[in-house]
């Protein structure tokens, strides 16, 4: 399989692609290549890289906002919560208004101290080109050119640190401006972009969240604005200008969920065609010649993530225990009432060989329906270990569905519909003992959450300018006030679940045996 699919097998059988080995695993990893009679390449993960955090968005359907004219009226508030950055990298897709060759603000970032504190602004200079400046404790770098003004699509970077105040600016996935001292002296010297601010998208703030003024205002559209607390690698800039996405120390993922929209800026859902999707980024692998490793002589490398190369997946000793007792356990009910009334498999019965195939919409909308319905009958009221492993296989293969252009919304809405049913009828409190029977597996009901979260992301085509919400409840389970106690809970997925506009949410965090918050 390519890196791709390799990870995500892995992944749907609850283990990891393996590792890249540590110097004192060498012999243990070369034996383990010889004993599957591997005589190639493999693919790996690497220890604490960022290729394995890269994700590919081949059908990238974003929400853009729309600032039609520059006015002192039209903003829009990032809602999310930011810390303290001691460095940070911010990049955005945006089409400039080339009526005008005022300044105009693409976002600022302010706080009590300083309202100028996080700024990037750009003008349209006599040649016909775009330039940026970037600002940073009230300091200011030189207007440098970065693209022409031609109407179309550009993809920028912006990035800082506080060490030296070195700052660089992309795009179109290029380094087109870098320097060094960028508020790097001075009292303001060792300190790094304060947390808890105001981010405004396209304006300037005279006050902390207000006080605009039309000459310095924003004409244009702009989308997929992502902030990381740190800085991004010229290699990864150029991903993310292919709309692949860097999850490690993301701050702020564009969300239309997270956006406090003023209502005359206009929002529309587009099919965003991604620049350079045919290159295909590396990924990390070792070579075994001979039977011996070729560590230090170019063992391990970077391949191209699309070749096919045999892979491995690791499971820990505790989950893999727990996945052998809830296959030999199994009494196969569920997975055989299934697949009898579907008159296909739709369940496997093996946990570790079962095949993870792409599904379309409509093959995901029949699975989930009559997953739903043998749920609902109730004939097992108590989910097998086993049941629920392989429920949770399904539904991550279908938080993977990629909708095409053209497809029935109607059906669209009715995945959702059917996958927070599953979602609630396999949490319901009878199945309590279960979900602790495979603890170190899946490690909580939580991982039913993150895999909503995959699958919402899928409804966006719904989102019209006629229908800017959308409910999708079974139950107990659905989206309004949530109050959350003695739960165990991936923060990230949490808090992207809660940061809609108008939510209030209170964490008292306390810490848990599974190293997760409760």
């Amino acid at each position: 399989l390519d890196w791709w699919h390799a990870d995500r097998y892995c992944e749907h059988h609850f283990a990891q692609l393996l590792f890249e080995p540590q110097d004192s695993e060498q012999a243990s990893f070369s034996n383990l290549l010889q004993s599957h009679h591997i005589r190639g390449s493999v693919w790996l993960n690497e220890r604490d890289g960022v290729l394995h955090k890269l994700k590919w968005r081949r059908d990238h359907i974003v929400p853009v906002l729309v600032f039609g004219d520059k006015t002192d009226t039209k903003y829009v508030k990032v809602l999310s919560d930011f810390p303290a950055l001691p460095a940070v990298t911010a990049c955005a897709h945006l089409q400039w208004d080339t009526r005008t060759q005022e300044i105009a603000t693409i976002f600022s970032y302010a706080v009590p101290a300083f309202i100028n504190e996080f700024q990037l602004r750009g003008f349209v200079d006599e040649e016909g080109f775009v330039r940026f400046a970037l600002i940073v404790h009230g300091h200011h770098s030189p207007y440098l050119p970065m693209f022409r003004a031609d109407g179309q699509w550009h993809h920028f970077c912006v990035t800082w640190q506080q060490e030296n105040g070195t700052w660089a600016i992309y795009a179109d996935g290029k380094r087109r401006a870098s320097a060094s001292g960028l508020c790097a002296v001075g009292p303001s010297a060792p300190q790094a972009i304060y947390g808890q601010g105001t981010f405004i998208i396209g304006q300037d703030q005279d006050s902390l969240g207000g006080t605009f003024r039309e000459k310095e205002s924003f004409s244009g559209n702009i989308t997929d604005l992502h902030i990381w607390q740190r800085v991004l690698s010229t290699e990864q800039i150029e991903k993310i200008r292919s709309c692949w996405v860097v999850e490690q120390d993301l701050v702020f993922g564009w969300s239309s969920n997270a956006l406090e929209v003023e209502s005359t800026v206009q929002q529309v859902t587009t099919q965003f065609l991604c620049p350079g999707k045919s290159d295909s980024p590396r990924c990390f692998s070792s070579l075994l010649q001979q039977g011996v490793s070729t560590q230090g002589l170019s063992g391990f490398s970077y391949t191209s993530c699309l070749q096919s190369l045999p892979f491995i997946c690791r499971y820990r000793k505790d989950a893999y225990w727990q996945l052998k007792k809830a296959q030999l356990e199994s009494s196969h009910s569920l997975t055989s009432r299934v697949n009898t009334l579907a008159e296909r498999i739709v369940i496997p019965e093996n946990i570790f060989t079962s095949d993870v195939q792409d599904m379309n919409l409509s093959v995901a909308l029949g699975a989930l329906d009559v997953l739903a319905t043998v749920l609902r009958e109730g004939e097992t009221p108590v989910l097998e270990s086993s049941d629920l492993l392989m429920v949770l296989q399904l539904l991550k293969q279908v938080s993977d569905v990629e909708v095409q252009e053209g497809e029935e919304l109607e059906m669209l809405e009715q995945l959702g519909q059917y996958y927070v049913e599953v979602t609630e009828l396999i949490l319901e409190e009878q199945n309590v003992e279960t979900w602790s029977s495979v603890s170190q597996v899946i490690g909580g009901p939580m991982t039913v959450v993150e895999l909503c979260d995959r699958m919402v992301s899928h409804l966006a085509p719904l989102l019209t300018a006629g229908r800017t919400k959308i409910t999708v409840q079974h139950g107990s389970v659905g989206l309004h006030r949530v109050t959350v106690k003695n739960m165990w809970f991936g923060y990230g997925s949490l808090q992207r679940c809660l940061s809609s506009a108008g939510s209030s949410a209170v964490f008292q965090d306390t810490t848990a045996s599974d190293g997760g918050q409760k």
